[in-house]
């Protein structure tokens, strides 16, 4: 998810409602959709109980599942953490790992003087617990007027836009508005560049990237986009790094071993530009997240190694008129396309349907030289800096296919399907 400065607090919102009103399962959603938008959430439960916050089915239990990256519990004995620690730590400790978070929505607590969202259901209370001057916002099913936004309890998706908005969104927002004294000497090469200047680097620092897959292309192309200051970098995969990857996948190392992947990439990409943003996604690419995750970024690269998921990712771009570089490489060879929705052909244009995964041999199979991936993913790193910048000649409608036994490239043209069932009727 989002990197943080270590020294900064993330801001803090607490729900708050009667017992038995269903807090939890409203924290759950929020925590989902405020995690697919990109954020790290951190949770706090208030409970007068015992440290038994990582038992199957308590509330923490849940924030956990639910997404969170952080989730405590404060007793009167103390906190404690669900993830990363076992037992009771002190609240020193407690935030300085919660700075990393980008948001705390805390549950339970009634004091002190945080924003507050209450959650008010009919079948359990008739009006909120706490002040009118304490309140950010009102959840529930009764027409309530308390001068405060009020949302119904199944417009979760209105309270995360509420939290984004009064607390997150700033954070997002790329507030480059001119090069600083040191940007202008780490860019420097690139500023140099016919058609960049200090502009097209300004754009490049407000632009977004998604990259699917932290491997073998997807290093390579996260490390020449951090390295070129694209401002926000997404990271999404499920993996550990494993022996077999540290052959070609230059973001990982031996110390990575069993590490996820977009974290031990977000920790190499933040080492080399401490000034970008990086936001990691540790799971799967799916049709489930797939809109959710395209449309909060201008460009997405696949750096996938399977293709159901690059079916997922074209799909997904196609429908939010988004672009997407796709790259794959197997044992000596590699490909590269670009494509723009309704300016080209997609990838079902090209490849109709999906041959399942037991008639598309892998590098697994095959094996893979390394500097071949490395070789792909920096066009598509390329591909991804021109688009931003709007300058130079694209790959769209042409397969960019290398051989590196003979070190030939070739340049085939590749014509839109009218008939595409993913593209057809753009």
């Amino acid at each position: 998810m989002k990197s943080r400065p270590r020294h900064k607090l993330p801001p803090v919102v607490s729900l708050v409602g009667c017992s038995n009103s269903g807090k939890t399962t409203l924290i759950e959603k929020l925590i989902h959709i405020l995690n697919q938008r990109g954020y790290r959430i951190g949770t706090v439960k208030h409970h007068r109980g015992v440290f038994q916050f990582d038992l199957e089915g308590k509330d923490t239990w849940r924030h956990a599942q639910a997404g969170a990256e952080m989730v405590a519990m404060a007793t009167p004995d103390g906190i404690g953490l669900v993830k990363k620690l076992t037992g009771e730590i002190s609240l020193e400790q407690v935030l300085s790992l919660m700075s990393d978070m980008d948001i705390v929505i805390v549950e339970g607590f009634k004091t002190g003087s945080q924003p507050k969202i209450e959650l008010v259901r009919s079948a359990i209370s008739q009006q909120p617990v706490c002040s009118q001057e304490e309140l950010l916002a009102l959840v529930s099913d009764l027409p309530l007027d308390y001068g405060v936004p009020l949302y119904d309890i199944n417009n979760i998706e209105g309270v995360a836009d509420l939290i984004e908005e009064r607390f997150l969104q700033p954070s997002k927002q790329n507030v480059h508005k001119e090069l600083s004294h040191e940007q202008k000497k780490r860019y420097h090469r690139n500023i140099q560049l016919p058609g960049v200047g200090e502009a097209g680097q300004l754009k490049l620092l407000q632009s977004s990237v998604l990259v699917v897959g932290t491997g073998g292309l997807g290093s390579p192309v996260a490390f020449y986009l951090g390295a070129a200051g694209i401002g926000r970098l997404g990271l999404i995969d499920a993996d550990t790094v494993d022996y077999s990857n540290l052959q070609r996948q230059i973001l990982h190392s031996t110390s990575d071993l069993g590490r996820p992947k977009v974290e031990s990439a977000r920790e190499k990409l933040l080492a080399l530009n401490p000034e970008i943003e990086v936001i990691t996604y540790p799971y799967r690419f799916n049709e489930e997240n797939a809109a959710e995750l395209v449309k909060n970024y201008d460009i997405v690269v696949d750096a996938t190694d399977n293709l159901a998921t690059r079916y997922i990712i074209n799909q997904a771009c196609v429908a939010e008129g988004k672009p997407f570089i796709y790259g794959g490489v197997l044992s000596m060879v590699g490909q590269c396309m670009t494509i723009l929705p309704g300016k080209g052909p997609c990838f079902r244009c090209i490849f109709r349907e999906n041959p399942g995964d037991k008639a598309i041999k892998t590098t697994s199979d095959v094996g893979i030289l390394g500097s071949v991936a490395g070789i792909i993913g920096t066009i598509q790193a390329t591909e991804v800096v021109k688009y931003l910048l709007g300058q130079g000649e694209l790959l769209v409608g042409r397969m960019l296919t290398m051989d590196a036994f003979s070190m030939n490239f070739m340049d085939v043209e590749v014509k839109r399907d009218k008939d595409c069932p993913a593209c057809g009727k753009l």
